[in-house]
């Protein structure tokens, strides 16, 4: 974690009731890194249905931080942001090896946070929630909202991933946070929902020391109000 100013970064992911039941490990992933020109954020479930899906969603977030690197040092050359996602999937199925892709496939969600910039980008399910200075301003990415990404089934070992990412950029200075789920949180919430729900994570952990911030999102997701929830789950916040 890290956390000054305005800025902070805190990530947690449990295991799911089921898997825990059948002993079967966390297949989501997340990471976020702080440099000098960027901040990144990064969530990746893998498929549960997929053998290595767990493999396949920790490279998929280094492969997302390892491309990223590359393209904001290489941001004078104006690299295309399509040629950014060819990138991460070729970097990706390199990292699997030798698994197949197939049997690692994982989702892909990320943003990159630059001086002026917020770029994000999805693959897949789970939920990207913008918050704004202005709560006009919030904006929530999800499975299955109208206007929003709605390539839900998709992943990085997909024959057409570079295609299926959708990505939007908007201006850093109109937006207070980030928060990113997988899809063990963004499926439990009815439409409409999102907004709040990551605006009422973001203003309690922005106020906590920051040792505190971790544990409360464990809590949170060890304690899923949702009879029945299954599905690992995975919270990234961050103020920006």
């Amino acid at each position: 974690m890290f956390g000054f100013g305005r800025c902070f970064a805190c990530g947690s992911s449990v295991i799911g009731p089921s898997h825990l039941l059948h002993g079967i490990v966390n297949q989501d992933a997340f990471l976020f890194k702080k440099r000098r020109k960027y901040s990144l954020f990064v969530v990746s479930d893998g498929m549960g249905s997929k053998p290595f899906s767990d493999i396949g969603s920790k490279m998929a977030c280094e492969s997302v931080s390892r491309e990223i690197e590359r393209f904001v040092k290489n941001l004078h050359e104006r690299v295309s942001v399509s040629s950014l996602f060819e990138n991460i999937v070729e970097t990706w199925k390199k990292s699997v090896l030798p698994h197949e892709a197939k049997e690692c496939s994982a989702t892909c969600l990320f943003v990159l946070v630059t001086k002026n910039k917020i770029l994000v980008a999805r693959l897949g399910d789970g939920m990207v929630c913008l918050l704004g200075n202005e709560a006009s301003q919030s904006i929530a990415l999800t499975d299955d909202k109208e206007g929003s990404f709605s390539n839900a089934t998709c992943s990085l070992s997909d024959s057409l991933a570079v295609q299926e990412f959708r990505y939007a950029v908007y201006d850093r200075l109109l937006y207070k946070g980030v928060v990113l789920s997988t899809d063990g949180i963004s499926a439990d919430m009815n439409s409409g929902k999102e907004i709040p729900f990551a605006e009422d994570i973001f203003c309690e952990l922005k106020k906590m020391f920051f040792w505190k911030r971790n544990s409360f999102l464990r809590n949170v997701m060890n304690h899923w109000p949702v009879p029945h929830h299954t599905d690992d789950k995975t919270l990234v916040v961050a103020g920006v």
